[in-house]
């Protein structure tokens, strides 16, 4: 058994008593990624012992878990991408790795978290249909087509079965991005908002107002503690029928102001809304 084996199974070890041993495994796979860099198997050479390259290969699969374990996304990137050399490349050479799935499965999901739509289907569209029929990477596609669908609670529900920790992990951060979202069609959609109704829209159980509450802040939205009213002072997008006719007429809408004409803020939009508004209603019930 060579030192790199030797070392894999150590990590291998700390690696199946979970999350509390992270740190000390977060060492030793930087400490492992420097060695596999100095012997230039971390390019995964064709020509490098196979016993090597597998053991190598196991030590990038572990790494890329581990950081999104520890929520390290930089790190992951770096992993993951070093992982897939060993995939495409030798895939003449090594046997097929058990991880793969779980790893491309990961990469969807990662992909989605970033709003990468392209890079997502371009992904996909290189996969043959045994591999998309794999549960690890059926999950994300599903995602996916919930997400065009505009089913968030479906999305918002999956994490009742994530297949693996580090699922969880980037479905978090997917639920990021989706709120991101939801929270600039508020912003462009009314002038103010109950508390209420926007935690409800926002996928925000009741027992999670201090997450809500720093969600706001973040986004400058204020408070008041009389009404419990949101109101959105920093949106930066201006109202979608005032903007789409001033693109038309510039000084017809000037002058519709002044006169009293001008478009609500908001108008246009809630009409839109009012759908996820009261899909939200029903959502309270039962989230």
């Amino acid at each position: 058994m060579s030192q790199l084996q030797s070392e894999l199974a150590q990590v291998q070890e700390i690696y199946s008593q979970g999350s509390s041993t992270a740190p000390e495994l977060t060492k030793r796979l930087k400490a492992l990624k420097l060695q596999l860099a100095q012997s230039g198997l971390y390019f995964a050479p064709p020509d490098a012992d196979q016993n090597d390259l597998l053991a190598a290969r196991s030590v990038l699969e572990i790494a890329t878990f581990n950081a999104l374990r520890t929520h390290d996304f930089s790190s992951y990137a770096q992993y993951n991408s070093a992982l897939y050399p060993f995939y495409s490349n030798l895939a003449s050479i090594l046997p097929a790795s058990p991880n793969r799935p779980i790893v491309v499965g990961l990469q969807l999901l990662h992909l989605l978290s970033e709003g990468k739509y392209s890079q997502f289907h371009m992904t996909v569209e290189a996969l043959d249909a045994a591999e998309l029929n794999d549960v690890f990477i059926r999950w994300p596609v599903d995602l996916e087509r919930w997400m065009m669908e505009g089913a968030y609670n479906k999305i918002y529900r999956a994490r009742e079965r994530v297949p693996r920790e580090e699922y969880a992990v980037l479905l978090d951060k997917l639920m990021g991005t989706i709120r991101e979202q939801i929270a600039l069609t508020i912003e462009t959609s009314y002038p103010s908002l109950p508390q209420q109704n926007a935690a409800s829209l926002l996928f925000f159980k009741p027992g999670e107002s201090s997450q809500l509450a720093d969600f706001a802040t973040k986004r400058g939205w204020e408070l008041a503690p009389s009404t419990q009213m949101y109101t959105f002072p920093n949106s930066s997008i201006p109202d979608i029928a005032l903007a789409a006719a001033a693109s038309r007429d510039a000084s017809r809408i000037h002058l519709d102001v002044i006169e009293g004409k001008g478009v609500r803020r908001g108008v246009p939009m809630q009409s839109m809304i009012k759908p996820s508004l009261d899909l939200a209603h029903h959502l309270e019930a039962i989230v």
